[in-house]
């Protein structure tokens, strides 16, 4: 059996059905334009359009909980899944992986140890650390964190931030609130969604970031250990003031990668990543969305690609009808 456009098709491997799948829509890396799903058109500029070949296993999706994940509803349960109970946190995981899977890109759910003298989240800093080790770019995600449109792939979305070689770390703007901004009067960025690029650069900010709190280097960091927001107010307070040469940074408008329509903020709206800080289980909705919209449009490619067969106009016959071959 083959799908519509004459690719074999493999049903046993997810990944296969995946990228096959989502393949006719996928969205040209060559392309310098791009219309979003509210209809706005959005547009490389041509100094920044650079990334004109998939990264594939180079680039890792990055998902790290410290929690075990084994109850009902939960990824790693490994009985038959009652999708009636599948948590946000699963859609969340399953949602980056499909991702992955689409565009040819590495993934890895990680269940990293806890820490014992800080909150849970700073487990995010030294698991990108470790995966930069054996990959070019590493992109994390919360599990409350989702792409958009999955058709859109990566390096589209880093030639249009203007991510360059020498990048570090992208991340997206928190919203313009009092409480988001640090003791200069800036807004933090929140890192619920990072794209490092491994360098011993990178490796080395990393390195003072994950020790930020032990007051060495930067002392007072030892307020975030367990005080939000964590190691996202530690990297906004410190790091960016200490790793900011000529495009080691970049900062993604909020309203790009961060919010969701609902919040209410039209500044931070999420168009191209999605964040569900207040609702976590909207990417519950989000993955069967995703993935039923896409059926139903291969679906409808099917149907046209083969008419003839399954499309017979009578309308033209008078009755009684005596002679029809259907």
């Amino acid at each position: 059996m083959c799908f519509g456009d004459g690719t074999p098709a493999n049903w046993t491997d997810m990944s296969y059905l995946a990228k096959h799948l989502w393949r006719p829509y996928l969205h040209n890396i060559a392309s310098k334009s791009f219309i979003a799903d509210n209809g706005e058109h959005y547009k490389i500029p041509s100094d920044s359009y650079r990334w004109t070949e998939t990264f594939g296993k180079k680039l890792i999706i990055l998902d790290v909980d410290s929690r075990p994940n084994t109850n009902t509803g939960e990824i790693l349960n490994g009985e038959k899944p009652d999708l009636s109970k599948i948590t946000g946190r699963t859609a969340g995981f399953m949602s980056h992986y499909l991702y992955s899977m689409i565009h040819g890109y590495d993934y890895r759910l990680v269940r990293a140890p806890n820490y014992n003298d800080r909150h849970g989240t700073w487990v995010k800093v030294p698991m990108i650390k470790e995966a930069l080790k054996s990959h070019d770019i590493v992109v994390f995600l919360d599990a409350d964190a989702e792409f958009v449109h999955p058709h859109l792939p990566l390096e589209w979305l880093m030639s249009f931030w203007n991510i360059t070689p020498r990048t570090l770390v992208a991340m997206a703007e928190d919203p313009d609130e009092s409480y988001n901004k640090d003791d200069k009067g800036r807004l933090l960025w929140n890192t619920g969604f990072i794209i490092a690029q491994q360098s011993n650069r990178t490796q080395e900010m990393f390195d003072a970031w994950e020790s930020c709190p032990t007051g060495d280097r930067y002392p007072g960091c030892d307020r975030w250990l367990k005080k939000w927001a964590h190691e996202q107010a530690a990297f906004g307070y410190y790091l960016r003031y200490d790793y900011n040469g000529p495009e080691e940074l970049r900062t993604i408008p909020c309203d790009q990668g961060n919010g969701a329509p609902y919040i209410g903020n039209n500044k931070c709206r999420g168009v191209f990543v999605r964040h569900h800080w207040w609702e976590k289980d909207r990417t519950i909705r989000s993955l069967y969305d995703s993935i039923l919209n896409m059926f139903v449009r291969r679906l409808y490619g099917q149907f046209h690609g083969e008419k003839s067969r399954y499309f017979l106009d009578a309308s033209k016959y008078q009755y009684p009808i005596h002679d029809l071959v259907v």
